[in-house]
């Protein structure tokens, strides 16, 4: 079951894609996540990992 929001998700993508365009991809972490959206470990985790996964077509 998914912790986080549909609108978190388009937020934490569009910010992964500003990082990886300013060749800064490799900062774009799971603590990224938590500090910009002001979540906890497990669902600043479990979007990280959505993220990752939708980039590798899994």
């Amino acid at each position: 079951m998914k912790t986080y929001s549909q609108e978190e998700f388009k937020k934490m993508k569009a910010l992964k894609r500003e990082f990886v365009e300013t060749g800064e991809g490799e900062l774009f972490t799971k603590n990224t996540v938590k500090r910009r959206l002001r979540i906890g470990e497990e669902k600043a985790t479990q979007l990280f990992n959505d993220l990752t996964k939708q980039e590798y077509g899994e």
